[in-house]
């Protein structure tokens, strides 16, 4: 603490010589108080330009500060101008800070709208780094400060990363949130409260969802709910697998941390799902209260939830342990793979009402076998309540999952626990196995690629990248396998004969969504790409024509290392070099995809499409790819095709060196 002397010196040196002003550092209060100079204020001002403390990176992760692509000077992040107590504070940590202590000293009239019980993370560093008497500062309560810290009382971390969701544009690289971890003797933890970050985008989620998603189109705050509401609406009601990774932060830096989002969530900010999402926010909030893990720079460009979380735990030290929470849908998939067919076929009858519990073919199995029938109906009744199913794949028992039978699904539901409760017999919970590699194992989001090729008789170089994330050949480990999307991948072709470069294509977006089918579990797999490519033509010209694929299937896994995709598929074509300036297909494909260990995988792929509308021609192709993977971060790839588009057939060689970063 700063002694009497030196500060008496400081005042009558302030009063002879005042002080010059900041530019742009006029206070703008948001609580109502009045900033006020005092001797006091001087001299701790002072203090702050002498010892620069606005460069500190302790202030700088508090108001938000990132340096800006487009402007020559940092700003913060946060766009609401409630939280800035100076005109200028959004692009001046300076002024933003002299603004901050001289209201610091200021008094309210309701505790609550007290300076200290709005910004008390701001108060507390600045306290502890001018070393500021507490004596001399306006006494708060801040009763509902302390009755929210007191309503959390957390003191602990945990990162939770729901696995993505490519049926929702939101979630489909995934999602991060954090779990306020409670004293150990108040657990479990599904009462325990979460933190999320999330555009607040009404109820659209749509193409202009996307597209306002990209722009910064919508405010992003901060909300809290129980742990348990998290949990239903991931794990069950879209059946995602959560991991949940427990941080290395004691109680003290907890606290900050809460004090800090005390000051964020009357605020918002823009919401940009490429960079500034749910999981760049959460990794500057965990920086708050440790700022030398400079958490956001690794993620500068694009903040992907798995990149983000792969940031966390290259820290050493940083993550205590990992937990593997799975879906109601991995429950269902480990209750099938241990139960026999007929009792498989019992327990699904039950659930859908076409077998009564007082009758034939349950009454005669023994209880052991009764109570493993009653939970897998239970939770197969469950699955289809929570996902929103009203029919199944227009077999008969659609007539049982009509909307007017949501009462009688209840019935059934109540009917099914009843007896389970009523029976003695104990029974050994199914395991369901733990993946061998966790998200923030797998491959890097982004892929470099060098190949050397041969089509049509000509050789080429070619080198593409991909900004994102993830395809059918890729490793697997860590990834959901089925699931592929891919964003943003130019590639460059050379051709060594002619010795011309030029612009092969340009994915915009491809994603293949196909998980296995079983007979509880049927999803449909469906298909989305755009791009521009090249394609053949009679008299040896190769356009580039902008072309749309869209198409609906069904996946099913032949044994846990293959794979079967079948697609019925629509492409619209659009080119000058078309008869009509565009040309519309229906067509058929079909892919077997076997995989060997950690390292091999292997494809077939084959395709008919026949285009009727703009131009009248039939396309196909058969492919071949053999993949192995040399490290985590590289691999080999070998393709062999046949093609023809709208040209006569021809032939396609490939060896490929993919690098992930």
């Amino acid at each position: 603490m700063l002694s009497a002397r030196p500060a008496l010196i400081a005042a009558l040196f302030i009063a002879l010589f005042p002080l010059p002003s900041v530019a742009g550092s006029t206070v703008r209060s948001t609580t109502g108080a009045v900033g006020i100079e005092t001797p006091a204020v001087r001299q701790y001002l002072l203090e702050a330009r002498a010892q620069k403390v606005w460069r500190r990176p302790e202030w700088r992760v508090l108001l938000h500060y990132s340096p800006s692509f487009l402007v020559r000077n940092e700003r913060s992040l946060v766009d609401d101008s409630q939280f800035f107590l100076a005109a200028q504070g959004k692009s001046s940590p300076q002024a933003e800070l002299e603004a901050t202590l001289e209201l610091l000293f200021s008094r309210a009239e309701n505790n609550d709208q007290a300076f200290a019980c709005r910004f008390p993370a701001r108060v507390a560093w600045l306290r502890r780094t001018l070393d500021i008497d507490e004596t001399i500062l306006p006494a708060s309560q801040c009763p509902a400060l302390h009755k929210w810290l007191k309503k959390l009382n957390a003191d602990g971390l945990t990162l939770i990363f729901p696995v993505a969701l490519l049926n929702s544009p939101a979630s489909m690289f995934g999602h991060t949130f954090l779990r306020l971890d409670r004293k150990a003797a108040q657990k479990p933890d599904l009462l325990a409260w979460t933190l999320n970050f999330a555009a607040h985008a009404g109820e659209g989620r749509g193409f202009a969802f996307a597209l306002k998603g990209l722009s910064g189109g919508y405010p992003g705050r901060f909300t809290l709910a129980p742990y348990y509401q998290r949990v239903k609406a991931y794990s069950e009601i879209e059946n995602r697998d959560i991991w949940e990774y427990t941080l290395n932060y004691s109680p003290s830096e907890v606290r900050f941390m809460l004090l800090h989002l005390w000051e964020l969530l009357p605020v918002y900010f823009d919401y940009y799902f490429i960079d500034e999402n749910c999981s760049y926010h959460l990794l500057a909030l965990l920086e708050v209260a440790k700022p030398a893990l400079n958490l956001t720079q690794s993620v500068y460009w694009d903040a992907a939830p798995a990149d983000t979380v792969r940031a966390l735990v290259d820290v050493p030290g940083l993550i205590k342990k990992v937990a593997y929470r799975p879906s109601l849908r991995q429950h269902i998939n480990a209750r099938v793979a241990a139960m026999s067919v007929a009792d498989q076929q019992i327990a699904k009858s039950l659930a859908l009402g076409e077998v009564q519990l007082q009758k034939e073919p349950f009454v005669s199995k023994t209880p052991a076998t009764q109570v493993e029938v009653l939970e897998l109906a239970s939770a197969y009744l469950k699955y289809l309540q929570a996902s929103g199913y009203r029919r199944q794949d227009q077999r008969a028992e659609a007539s049982t999952l009509v909307s007017s039978d949501n009462q009688r699904q209840r019935d059934r539901e109540y009917d099914l626990l009843t007896a389970r409760s009523a029976m003695s017999a104990v029974v050994t919970p199914t395991p369901v196995k733990e993946p061998a590699y966790r998200p923030d194992q797998g491959h890097g989001g982004r892929r470099m690629a060098w190949r050397y090729g041969r089509e049509a008789s000509e050789d080429y170089l070619q080198f593409d990248v991909r900004w994102a994330y993830h395809d059918l050949y890729d490793p697997d480990n860590g990834f959901i396998q089925g699931a592929q999307l891919a964003f943003l991948k130019p590639s460059l072709r050379y051709y060594l004969g002619s010795q011309s470069l030029q612009l092969e294509s340009f994915d915009v977006v491809d994603i293949i969504s196909a998980p296995a089918r079983n007979d509880f579990i049927r999803p449909l797999s469906w298909q989305a790409s755009a791009a521009l490519r090249r394609y053949h033509f009679d008299d040896d010209v190769r356009p580039l024509l902008g072309a749309f694929k869209g198409g609906v299937g069904l996946s099913y896994a032949v044994n846990q290392q293959t794979q079967a995709l079948f697609f019925a598929n629509t492409q619209l074509l659009v080119g000058a070099e078309l008869e009509h300036g565009a040309a519309a297909g229906l067509g058929l494909s079909g892919e077997i995809i076997y995989t060997l260990g950690d390292r091999w995988k292997a494809g077939v792929y084959t395709e008919l499409l026949q285009y009727m509308a703009g131009q009248s021609q039939t396309s196909s192709q058969l492919r071949g790819r053999l993949r192995f993977s040399v490290a985590k971060e590289s691999a080999i790839l070998f393709e062999l095709a046949e093609k023809r588009e709208f040209s006569k057939a021809f032939s396609q060689v490939q060896l490929s060196w993919q690098s992930y970063f």
